[in-house]
């Protein structure tokens, strides 16, 4: 039954008929064949209703939407708009794309005003205007220009000029789809707002099955090219809904399965547009994770050779890695993707994995920022020291750029790239125990899904649980690195000057004028940039400063920085972390691997994190592969991965320790050809070998020489606390 509007409201909207709707365009490769986007494609809309059109790209979604418009004509078949056959465009339905296509030159009210401008109404309907300039909440923006808004506003502006029109179908084709996670989330809930206060007849194309749920009364699963409704779905659940209910995790892990199953797939060799002249691209969210909706409630033992904890990015790649090796298993994700995470920059280390798990057309596909290198500042002075990663041909790659990635966004999109290869994931599963026999083997993992707890047999687990430190917390090996107490304050923020063209899609790191206190500075997206900054912990707030005093208070001790952050407006509220450094005694044991964070997590200065969880992975995968081969578990057989990885760490840890006791000799490093080239080894991940970074040796003999020397003009800098806790 379908979830319809209520009958008290007033509904504004059409019913919306397509019937037998055929699209045909001119192939690319051959103009004189063609490509069928479109066949036999019919859709009932009832008035006031919200349908969402999902399916993988290259089905015809777009091209639906720009019929319905009357931007384009059908091949065959017929679309009507309440009783009025659609022939051309029509004031009575608005298109909302996903970049909002704001006149630049115009305010938010000139933007929003510019339908009726062109119509010639605007003198008899002017006070609408305001009424939506408070329907969407920008009153205090009336007279502001595009490029003074956020990407959120910039799409409420885009909403509320096709809403002005009084459309009675609203078409949105993925108007929320280039936003951050969680101003995707609050602007759903702001279509939402708008959709109940007038009951517009809405049509959404979306590839997120999240939000499908979250907003529709129906999803339409829209089959491979060329396109139909292979099935429609009812949303019933009581609104508002909770994402994390299980019904919600129900309906999703079956859309998931019908995805993956919908309609035949295209013949071999062909290819065909959305919209004509497009290259078709797999699409993340028809590829299925095989969930648990199967299972009857009494089966609460399952069977895998290898159990993962954690979806992270070093479970999901060890996942890829396993699943190309013919080897099941199951990844335990507590997690309901996409889960909030701080924006990170990787290092050209993990491009080399992203081709070998065949990640790296995911990453182009999705066009994360690009990282070309690296600029780091002192807080004396105005110079500018920079790596370009295009000095570093030894690494042997083909691209001379790495990414800067919204987490929550990259670690979905790696956790849904593992279930295309062919892991099993479970999310929204805590694991609560790892069983071991009478010999001290790992023989299941107890975890608790939907309310219900289970059990998952295995030879081998996987601790995959990054800061969660699953195996660590229970086996008592974790032990803080009391070196590194220090603390982080970050935030997305708007409005940031990222300083010269050249370089402002580069990591910026501003070293402050406090022993081991440092600001970064990274491109989330064209708008959206993370700034935290990095302290030691008797330099966080204390008594009675707000978080938001403490790090104003830092960005204005250094002065190019003050400047780059003066127009700066935080997107969401400030995330305090502390003390997170730490080791393990054992990286594996009988029958069990730490991989990540779960192993070692180190101060984040150098942007190791996800280097070291996707190379441990790596590496993991090669010992388990090996391992299950010789049908051996026993720690003894993974020995070779626990020296290759607290090689790897230990480097990155004597680099970064380095590094803090003494600021200016790093900077005055980079300045020396010979030791620079050795610097940006470290720096993009090449740390597995002692023997490759001699490096080390000179850092360690200058630090030394300046403690001995009172006159040396650094010694001021020198970290003399840092340096006698380390000796």
């Amino acid at each position: 039954m379908v979830s319809g509007p209520e009958t008290a409201i007033s509904t504004e909207g059409a019913a919306l008929r397509v019937k037998n709707v055929c699209k045909e365009f001119a192939s690319h490769h051959d103009p004189k064949s063609t490509v069928m986007a479109l066949r036999d494609m019919s859709m009932l809309v009832s008035p006031g209703e919200l349908i969402s059109l999902v399916g993988p790209s290259g089905c015809g979604k777009s091209t639906l939407l720009r019929l319905v418009a009357g931007l384009d004509t059908p091949s065959s078949g017929e679309l009507w708009a309440g009783s009025e056959r659609i022939t051309g465009p029509g004031a009575e339905r608005g298109l909302v794309f996903q970049d909002p296509n704001l006149f630049p030159w115009l305010t938010v009210r000139g933007n929003i005003q510019a339908g009726l401008v062109a119509r010639g109404v605007l003198r008899q309907r002017r006070h609408e205007v305001d009424e939506y300039l408070r329907l969407v909440g920008l009153e205090p923006f009336a007279n502001a220009y595009p490029h003074h808004l956020s990407g959120g506003m910039a799409q409420r502006v885009a909403l509320a000029r096709a809403l002005i029109n009084h459309p009675r179908i609203l078409l949105l084709d993925e108007p929320l789809g280039a936003l951050d996670a969680f101003t995707r989330m609050r602007m759903q809930d702001e279509v939402l707002r708008l959709w109940q206060a007038r009951r517009t007849t809405m049509l959404l194309v979306t590839h997120d099955i999240d939000e499908a749920i979250y907003m529709s009364d129906r999803i339409a699963i829209i089959t491979p090219r060329p396109g139909r409704v292979d099935r429609m779905i009812p949303v019933s659940l009581p609104r508002p809904r909770q994402r994390n209910s299980p019904e919600f995790l129900q309906l999703r892990a079956e859309i998931l399965e019908l995805l993956h199953f919908a309609g035949a797939q295209p013949p071999a060799g062909s290819s065909g547009p959305d919209r004509a002249g497009d290259n078709p691209s797999p699409d993340p969210v028809a590829i299925s994770s095989r969930s648990f909706s199967s299972i009857e409630p009494g089966q609460d033992n399952l069977d895998f050779p290898v159990a993962i904890i954690g979806g992270g990015p070093a479970g999901s790649t060890l996942g890829a890695y396993l699943s190309r090796a013919g080897i099941p298993h199951i990844i335990l994700e507590q997690a309901i993707h996409p889960r909030r995470h701080v924006g990170e920059s990787l290092v050209c280390s993990t491009t080399p994995i992203f081709q070998e798990i065949d990640f790296l057309p995911v990453m182009e596909r999705e066009a994360f920022p690009r990282k070309y290198g690296a600029v780091w500042t002192h807080w004396a002075g105005e110079r500018q020291h920079i790596v370009r990663f295009r000095e570093i041909p030894e690494l042997g790659l083909t691209q001379d750029y790495t990414y800067h990635v919204d987490r929550s966004r990259f670690d979905q999109l790696l956790l849904q790239h593992a279930a295309r290869q062919g892991s099993t994931v479970l999310e929204g599963a805590r694991v609560e125990q790892v069983e071991f026999d009478s010999h001290g083997a790992v023989s299941a993992v107890r975890f608790r899904h939907n309310g219900a707890e289970r059990r998952v047999r295995c030879r081998i687990a996987v601790d995959a649980s990054g800061r969660g430190t699953v195996i660590g917390s229970q086996l008592r090996l974790k032990r803080h690195d009391a070196l590194f107490d220090q603390f982080a304050v970050h935030n997305w923020f708007e409005g940031v000057d990222r300083g010269a063209v050249e370089t402002a899609d580069y990591i910026h790191l501003h070293l402050l004028s406090l022993p081991r206190a440092w600001v970064w500075i990274i491109p989330i997206s064209r708008t959206v940039t993370s700034v935290g900054i990095v302290t030691r912990s008797g330099d966080f707030p204390k008594g009675g400063e707000s978080v938001e005093d403490f790090f104003a208070r830092h960005i204005a001790s250094h002065p190019l920085l003050a400047r780059r952050m003066a127009n700066a407006r935080p997107l969401h509220a400030f995330t305090k972390e502390a003390n997170y450094s730490y080791v393990m005694d054992r990286f594996a044991g009988d029958g069990w691997l730490l991989v990540g964070d779960a192993a070692r997590f180190l101060d984040p200065v150098f942007s190791s994190g996800v280097s070291v969880a996707m190379e441990s992975a790596r590496l993991a995968a090669a010992g388990i592969v090996d391992a299950l081969k010789r049908n051996d578990v026993r720690a003894a057989s993974f020995a070779e991965y626990e020296r290759r990885l607290r090689t790897g760490a230990d480097i990155w840890r004597e680099f970064i320790l380095l590094f803090y006791q003494l600021p200016p000799m790093f900077l005055e490093l980079l300045s020396q050809p010979d030791a620079r080239a050795q610097i940006t080894q470290l720096l993009q991940g090449n740390v597995y070998d002692r023997a490759s970074v001699p490096i080390l040796e000179e850092m360690r003999t200058t630090v030394d020489r300046v403690a001995a020397d009172p006159a040396h003009p650094w010694r001021a800098q020198l970290s003399e606390d840092l340096l006698s806790r380390s000796a």
